[in-house]
């Protein structure tokens, strides 16, 4: 079973500038995306709609392997903040046309600590509710 979840996600620059006093929290760029929890991308991916609506900015362009063999070249964004629960993580993402899947990487989850319960049908703590990161 594939496993989607809405997660809250903030740009992250105007995070910054509300920890410095610069905007308002209010002025905080976020929307809710409906990702697909990918364990085999090693990066997130948005759409071009979701990568407007937060005001993100293109850092440049990579090329990418996709999950049926074939290669295309894709922006990159500046980074965004991604929230599950009391979790957060700033990270960058590929940005794929609009109408397409917006991917929760592998990456993002060991990070945060989750990882995909299709039983359950949704993202869960590794550790349950205790947030544990390994350094070695």
């Amino acid at each position: 079973m594939t496993v989607y979840e809405d997660l809250v996600v903030r740009n992250s620059d105007d995070v910054s500038d509300f920890r410095r006093g610069r905007i308002k929290e209010s002025e905080i760029r976020q929307t809710i995306v409906h990702f697909k929890a990918d364990t085999g991308a090693h990066r997130n991916v948005i759409t071009r709609d979701v990568f407007e609506r937060l005001g993100l900015c293109k850092t440049g362009e990579q090329t990418f392997k996709l999950a049926g063999g074939q290669s295309a070249r894709m922006d990159i964004s500046s980074p965004m903040q991604i929230i599950w629960h009391d979790r957060r993580i700033d990270m960058d993402a590929a940005i794929a046309p609009s109408g397409a899947s917006n991917l929760f990487s592998i990456t993002a989850m060991e990070l945060l600590d989750i990882m995909p319960d299709p039983s359950k049908g949704c993202l869960i703590g590794i550790h349950g509710d205790d947030y544990l990161n390994e350094l070695e």
